[in-house]
């Protein structure tokens, strides 16, 4: 036979009753219902404690299952960009698309289009999504290609277009117009060779950033060059994610970190040399 649940009204009723009951001699003589039902101070301040210490533990259970959702959603992006790269190379001979290009009214980054004749601010330069090289490949690309958990309101962020990019990056191996020449095809070991990841930089030359105000920036590339400021960022607890050209994606965590702003750019591993990239972005392992 199934359980019918009280109403709260008949659980406080209930409850009151007991108050009563339970106190020496039982309610005064005349008293009424609101008088029986009355806490006192002490049991008041017992149920504040129980709330507080409740909230106390869940809180920051709430916080990780939301820091959670959001590398869930990152690395979900992520393997969406591995495919649309896949898709772009398999159109294109195996060839990867240029960093930049020259184009009629401005610059065509691989991750949108920039008019140039706007003469807009660092900050507030304009930039087209709608015509980034992966955009055929992935619908609602402004969405389904950033880090939800992309510093956008970080107070020493420097924005440098007036919409936030992907907050992501990919191997600067894998850009049209790096020497050698390499195709998709020529990736020597898909499992160990990250494609995309987590990105931004310090930035101190570039104003309003300065040695003395050093501010983070989207950054689009990765290379972990020793003559080059550190580009990966480790946002998710400490950890950077990233697709590999397997397709799987994995955390990655710091071999060292900038402790500057909010001491989370860093690198995944010691630089191989000054020019070089390190041994997860080389392609001809």
């Amino acid at each position: 036979m199934p359980v019918r649940a009280r109403p709260i009204s008949s659980i406080m009723k209930l409850l009151c009753e007991h108050q009563g009951a339970g106190r020496a001699g039982g309610p005064p003589a005349g008293a009424t219902g609101r008088g029986r039902c009355a806490f006192t101070l002490i049991e008041l301040l017992v149920i504040v404690a129980i709330i507080m210490l409740l909230a106390g533990i869940l809180v920051p259970s709430l916080g990780n299952v939301w820091e959670i959702t959001r590398r869930a959603i990152c690395s979900a992006h992520l393997r969406g960009m591995h495919t649309a790269l896949a898709l772009y190379c398999g159109e294109n001979s195996g060839n990867f698309f240029p960093y930049r290009q020259k184009a009629e009214g401005g610059v065509l980054w691989y991750w949108g289009f920039e008019d140039t004749g706007a003469g807009a601010p660092e900050g507030a330069r304009p930039i087209d999504q709608s015509k980034a090289r992966l955009a055929p490949y992935i619908t609602q690309i402004a969405e389904k290609t950033c880090c939800p958990s992309f510093p956008r309101d970080y107070q020493y962020l420097k924005p440098k277009f007036d919409k936030c990019g992907y907050g992501l990056a990919i191997n600067r191996m894998m850009l049209a117009g790096v020497e050698p020449r390499r195709k998709w095809d020529q990736v020597g070991q898909p499992s160990q060779t990250v494609v995309w990841a987590d990105s931004a930089q310090v930035n101190t030359w570039q104003a309003p950033a300065s040695p003395s105000n050093p501010l983070i920036e989207e950054w689009y590339y990765l290379d972990n060059c020793r003559n080059q400021p550190a580009n990966f960022h480790f946002r998710h607890a400490a950890q950077a994610n990233a697709v590999f050209a397997g397709g799987s994606v994995r955390s990655l965590k710091p071999f060292w970190l900038d402790e500057r702003c909010d001491g989370l750019v860093g690198r995944p591993e010691e630089p191989s040399s000054p020019s070089e990239v390190s041994s997860l972005l080389q392609i001809d392992k």
